[in-house]
């Protein structure tokens, strides 16, 4: 079977929560589940974590296993009949106060809602639905008047895009998921609702705390302040998640397609993963078949080179969840043929931030070199990821087999483009071995006689983030 560069995140969920379900999403192709901890218990999750690793061994592959926190939620109360009906142009008051909520008034779930909001503030009620515009507030509440009214029931969300929020990005309930998490052997952990930096430090050394500071984090932007922050965050986070759902209500519609590409960019310039998210395949939900626009969305995103495309509801909840995998493997494996025959990679000048880097020279090279020779592959010996991050960073058109001593790091370069992780012993004397590695991969049938493969790495072997070597060696 064909596999594509570009790798898929599967949502687990009722709909796929089954070790048989999971054995067959990834045969068709998944490389890493989301186990979205807003929903699963504790005790649904464990199971699907050790199926999933039952699977991986079945399978004899690495399948990535990313936790996503729930974070700090903003949402209104409960109603006295469990909703209320809201018309253009009323006026609501909403208020922190602990009280019922009824037809004129909406009790809001987060304690510092009245500090924060403003007059003439935006704010967006269950993923956007409804809408209204703060006009005045006053101690502990605020007016406000609806612009596009409907249904609101119990517990929606609440949305303040004009409003700089402090509600602690990590909450008690997140601390303990997390605690969980490191317990169960996750490979990453993603932060809803990051705000700056700061926040994904917080969450790294909360990591560390718990004892396994080598899980790596993921940071969602899904919030305006994540979008103004977006430089800071990157360089701090593993990886981060274009997490279109809140983003797609917290700025315009029509500006999360920059924003998107602003977030590609910038996880390229600084070599670190991007999966887009959020919507990929809704209608797959219900439908067997996907719409051309949601094919077209998901192509772009592989045209854009995204690290990875997310399924949410589609594998989670859906209908059609191992169809829903294979639309989004066939469409990324057209599009990377077309790319292959029309595409060059990015200027040097992508990867140099303030001064000449040795490490960018020799992985942008490498990648120069794929193109020039034809190279069919690329081939990387990895201790901490580095390596093959910044050769996968340059966006190449052919696989990256990524040599790595240590099972956890496989799984985590599981989710970077193009890449194909093996375990290997470690040894200071990799290179000496290459005719061997390379003859392992021929007989795996990933190579063939005559294929010419570049080779890149670090001497010595075992310093992080250290390239300093590149090879070519033609498969006898």
């Amino acid at each position: 079977m064909a596999i594509p560069l570009t790798k898929i995140v599967a949502t687990l969920g009722p709909a796929s929560g089954s070790k048989a379900a999971i054995k067959s999403l990834v045969a068709k192709g998944v490389n890493v589940f989301r186990l979205n901890l807003s929903h699963g218990t504790h005790e649904i999750v464990r199971k699907w974590i050790h199926w999933i690793r039952e699977v991986e061994e079945e399978h004899h592959s690495f399948v990535g296993i990313l936790l996503d926190l729930q974070g700090p939620k903003i949402r209104v109360g409960k109603f006295k009949e469990g909703s209320i009906h809201v018309k253009r142009g009323q006026r609501l008051t909403f208020t922190t106060e602990k009280k019922i909520g009824d037809e004129t008034l909406v009790p809001v779930q987060y304690p510092r809602f009245h500090e924060e909001v403003t007059k003439g503030g935006k704010i967006f009620l269950d993923d956007g639905k409804l809408s209204g515009v703060v006009r005045q507030v006053s101690g502990q509440r605020a007016e406000v008047e609806i612009l596009t009214g409907g249904i609101l029931s119990d517990h929606k969300g609440i949305n303040l895009p004009d409003s700089k929020i402090t509600a602690d990005p990590i909450t008690s309930k997140d601390k303990a998921d997390l605690k969980f998490g490191v317990q169960e052997g996750v490979d990453m952990v993603a932060l809803s609702f990051t705000g700056c930096a700061k926040d994904v430090r917080r969450l790294k050394s909360l990591i560390k705390k718990y004892g396994s500071p080598e899980i790596e984090v993921i940071a969602k932007i899904e919030r305006k302040q994540a979008v103004d922050n977006l430089e800071e965050i990157v360089e701090e986070a593993d990886g981060v998640m274009v997490a279109r759902g809140d983003l797609g209500i917290e700025i315009s519609l029509t500006e999360v397609p920059i924003v998107q590409q602003r977030i590609l960019r910038e996880g390229a310039k600084h070599s670190k993963p991007v999966i887009v998210a959020t919507q990929m395949l809704a209608s797959m939900i219900e439908h067997a078949r996907a719409t051309r626009a949601e094919v077209s969305d998901v192509a772009n995103a592989v045209k854009d080179c995204a690290d990875a495309i997310m399924l949410s509801g589609e594998t989670a909840v859906g209908k059609h969840a191992v169809a829903a995998v294979g639309v989004m493997v066939e469409t990324a494996l057209k599009i990377e043929a077309y790319l292959a025959e029309t595409r060059t990679i990015d200027p040097m000048n992508l990867f140099f931030k303030d001064e000449p880097d040795i490490n960018a020279g020799i992985t942008y090279s490498a990648n120069r070199m794929v193109e020039l020779l034809k190279a069919r592959a690329m081939v990387v010996f990895t201790h901490s990821g580095g390596t093959a991050k910044m050769v996968a960073s340059h966006k190449p058109m052919v696989p990256v087999f990524a040599f790595t001593p240590s099972l956890h790091r496989a799984r985590l370069l599981n989710l970077i483009r193009g890449t194909v992780p093996f375990v290997v012993e470690e040894d200071k004397h990799l290179l000496l071995h290459m005719e061997q590695l390379i003859i392992m991969l021929k007989k795996r049938r990933l190579l063939k006689k005559g294929d010419r493969v570049v080779i890149t790495t670090g001497i010595p072997v075992g310093i992080p983030n250290w390239t300093n070597i590149i090879r070519v060696e033609v498969v006898p």
